[in-house]
């Protein structure tokens, strides 16, 4: 009779038995895209072709986004500028600015992927493009810091899974870094020389640090706020079924009393707060914490704009700490699961050294709230940041551009 170590023994061997069979079939997936898609290589590449993909909600935001917007307002008249979503039909008000819209993996996206002479994603997707000598990838990448570990680091080293990231690293030309820490870790993590990696920071926080208050009060407005009242945004990351990173991601019961949040930062800061939440793109599940009086904003387009429009934030484990760091407005952690996720995730900067206050239980979180120094946490920020070795510029779009427009007219 199988004791309990044996049975776990036996759970643990199937389980990896399964994200192997996981492995190889992403990898060969890609391997027969990359082989159907080879003729296209035989269309001339564009010269001025610019190819924008969000890799991560498919939708019209984050780095590519700003990278967007900049390329349009500068360089739009000497410059083709295609952008990639999942849903096209919701983007007239683009294409009457100028901008080619394309739906996510229709033939319209592989030809003009593969014909563009710059190619720029926030994540991957390009992977499975066979992409010519004669095109140039830029990876703006998703999230700043160096927290949540990554590629072979995380996932996995076996043969299969690094051969796999090997086909996007192979034809990354640039990968822009918020720090040096991330450059180290990633460059490693990831198999992309650490030549290639580009320390300005990412396009999506140069608003952070040079904040549009115009921009701040539209955003305010557009989400019902009032005049009088401050707004505290609850932006929890995803968790995986299982822990297995090739499954669907999941939102849980985050077990965060909103009442008792918003009270205690109305009694520490003063004024009339509204408690608002945004999951993570990637969650699949999203009925906790829907009340009347909570505003839901997962679907709001632009993370950072509503980053620009919180005037506090509650999170777990996000990047989007780091990005909100920049504005120097408090930040704090809630993460009932906190040790779970930490053993389970695991992260290149230890939580223990991050500078946002951290509670696994709404007591600490109040606690926190209730006893916040902004000298305390100004310094603790500027601290984490010097270790980290932060290379946020607050011109990171601008240098993009630059360097896509010379790319592009060369």
């Amino acid at each position: 009779m199988m004791n309990k170590n044996g049975v776990l023994c036996t759970f643990a061997f199937v389980q990896e038995g399964g994200r192997k069979m996981d492995e190889l079939k992403r990898y060969a997936k890609k391997l027969v895209i990359r082989t159907l898609l080879l003729p296209l290589r035989l269309l001339p590449v564009k010269k001025n072709r610019v190819f924008l993909i969000n890799n991560l909600s498919h939708k019209f935001a984050g780095n590519p986004k700003y990278v967007a917007e900049h390329l349009m307002e500068n360089y739009g008249d000497r410059l083709e500028i295609v952008i990639s979503v999942r849903e096209p039909e919701k983007y007239d008000h683009l294409r009457k600015r100028g901008f080619k819209v394309v739906k996510f993996n229709s033939w319209q996206y592989f030809v003009n992927a593969m014909t563009c002479r710059v190619f720029l994603t926030n994540s991957g997707g390009y992977s499975y493009l066979p992409m010519g000598r004669k095109q140039y990838v830029i990876n703006t990448w998703h999230g700043g810091a160096a927290y949540k570990k990554c590629g072979t680091d995380m996932y996995s080293n076996s043969p299969v899974f690094r051969a796999d990231l090997k086909l996007q690293a192979k034809q990354t030309n640039a990968f822009l870094s918020t720090c040096t820490r991330f450059t180290e870790e990633f460059s490693r993590a990831l198999i992309i020389p650490k030549e290639r990696f580009w320390e300005i920071g990412m396009p999506r926080n140069d608003s952070m640090l040079r904040p549009d208050e115009t921009l701040r009060q539209e955003v305010r407005r557009k989400i019902g706020l009032q005049e009088d009242e401050k707004l505290i945004l609850f932006a929890p990351t995803y968790r995986k079924v299982d822990d297995n990173y090739f499954r669907d991601s999941v939102a849980i019961n985050y077990g965060l009393d909103k009442e008792r949040a918003v009270k205690a930062m109305q009694q520490r800061f003063g004024g009339k707060w509204r408690f608002a939440v945004r999951y993570h793109p990637n969650v699949v599940n999203r009925q906790d914490m829907c009340d009347a009086d909570v505003l839901d904003l997962t679907d709001y387009e632009d993370m950072q704009e509503l980053l620009l429009a919180a005037d506090a934030m509650i999170n777990d484990f996000s990047s989007s700490l780091w990005d909100y760091m920049l504005t120097g407005k408090p930040c704090f952690i809630f993460a009932e699961d906190l040790e779970h996720y930490v053993a389970t995730t695991e992260v290149y900067t230890p939580v223990s050294q991050w500078p946002y206050p951290q509670a696994v239980s709404n007591d600490q979180l109040e606690k926190n709230i209730l006893e916040f120094s902004e000298e305390k946490y100004a310094e603790d920020c500027r601290c984490h940041y010097q270790a980290l070795g932060g290379r946020e510029t607050g011109d990171a779009t601008g240098q993009v551009c630059r360097r896509i427009c010379q790319l592009c007219t060369e």
